[in-house]
């Protein structure tokens, strides 16, 4: 890809592996700590994965073989999971 701000697309796998693991992170972190400690987690997990979710559309952009729709769906996803439980964990955290 030209601009080097994204992922390219060989380390796109990788990312979403990373938003993935993250995710999970914050379920187990959930489960023993309680959700104000996940919130931590989730925050910057979230928006790790809107940026490979935004690498991975310009990828597509630029060449429709280099990235394929299951990983352009399941990165919206993963990022739609993260960004829900990183807003309501803020939610929390102000008390409304």
């Amino acid at each position: 890809m030209k601009n080097g701000f994204f992922l390219s697309p060989d380390k796109l796998n990788r990312g979403y592996v990373i938003s993935a693991l993250g995710f999970l992170l914050y379920l187990a972190v959930s489960a023993l700590a309680g959700q104000g400690a996940a919130g931590v987690v989730a925050i910057p997990f979230a928006l790790f994965s809107a940026y490979v979710f935004l690498s991975v559309n310009a990828a597509r952009k630029m060449d429709k073989e280099s990235a394929g729709y299951n990983l352009l769906w399941g990165c919206a996803a993963l990022t739609l999971l993260l960004g829900t439980c990183a807003v309501l964990s803020i939610k929390l955290w102000l008390g409304l």
